[in-house]
């Protein structure tokens, strides 16, 4: 009896994975078509498509004209020589199983229909947590966008520097504050799902940017530094090799300008004005 019950369990268990095997999953673009082509070969002389077990379109050769049903009139198309539906116009609500009975015989397998949005409506950027995150953390995280809702499944790459390659990873990528890190100017992240795939902006790397500043500082404060004291050597020079060397000049008896005083006449000057005095 237990060798029945395990071989009937066994059995069930290989009819799960043979229907799992021959359902088909089609993924589909928010707001674009959905195309499904049976695997059949040959005339075709009825056709029913169901969806979720609500018939889409029916037709039987000479007795039932082609009639669109459900939900998905108006938005359904059928090609009766090889009974490919097409679907425009399609809902996330159209999410679900369909099945396709041709020649009066159920094909096997289904189609499960996914409906994914497409990223380039969805903002992908790298944010950084915490946003305080700066060169004196010893690691912060790094998330590819929020939530991407209806666009999901999305697979996840990262690239570190503007050269770096692409790596499939996580959502979440954690960094940290090392040599190897720092050696990488920006991180950028992509998202893909199975119709589209957008890409971040770099973000900055948080550990770099204050070193990168305070070495600009302190190379601008070197300069600055240097400059003054050239300056300084300068004009010290000047008043050394100019100034203090003009005749007369008596740092005792400079006026309150700074001025150096007049020089005296001197006495030949002073004679010959007394000689013009006394003829005069």
């Amino acid at each position: 009896m237990a060798v029945l019950v395990k071989v009937g369990v066994l059995v069930l268990i290989l009819k799960v994975l043979l229907v799992a095997a021959q359902e088909q999953i089609k993924y589909f673009e928010i707001g674009g078509k959905l195309v499904l082509r049976p695997e059949f070969s040959g005339p075709i002389n009825s056709i029913t498509w169901k969806h979720n077990s609500n018939i889409v379109a029916e037709w039987i050769k000479g007795s039932v004209e082609l009639e669109y049903l459900g939900d998905l009139k108006g938005r359904s198309e059928l090609d009766l020589n090889t009974g490919t539906l097409t679907v425009s116009n399609m809902l996330k609500a159209d999410d679900g199983l369909f099945r396709v009975e041709i020649n009066d015989k159920v094909l096997p397998g289904t189609f499960k229909a996914v409906g994914v949005r497409n990223l380039i409506q969805k903002k992908v950027e790298v944010i950084l947590r915490p946003l305080t995150c700066s060169s004196d953390a010893s690691s912060c995280t790094l998330d590819c966008g929020e939530d991407f809702g209806d666009a999901e499944p999305v697979q996840y790459f990262w690239k570190n520097g503007e050269a770096g390659k692409w790596e499939n990873g996580e959502k979440r990528k954690v960094i940290n504050n090392d040599g190897e890190t720092r050696s990488f100017k920006s991180f950028t992240c992509k998202a893909k799902n199975r119709i589209s795939e957008k890409e971040s902006d770099p973000l900055e790397n948080p550990f770099i940017s204050k070193y990168g500043d305070s070495n600009t500082g302190l190379v601008a404060g070197v300069v600055v530094f240097v400059l003054l004291v050239g300056l300084v050597g300068g004009g010290w020079f000047y008043y050394q090799k100019r100034i203090k060397n003009r005749p007369g000049f008596s740092p005792a008896s400079a006026d309150g300008n700074g001025s150096p005083e007049q020089p005296a006449e001197d006495g030949n000057a002073t004679e010959s004005n007394e000689m013009k005095h006394k003829f005069s």
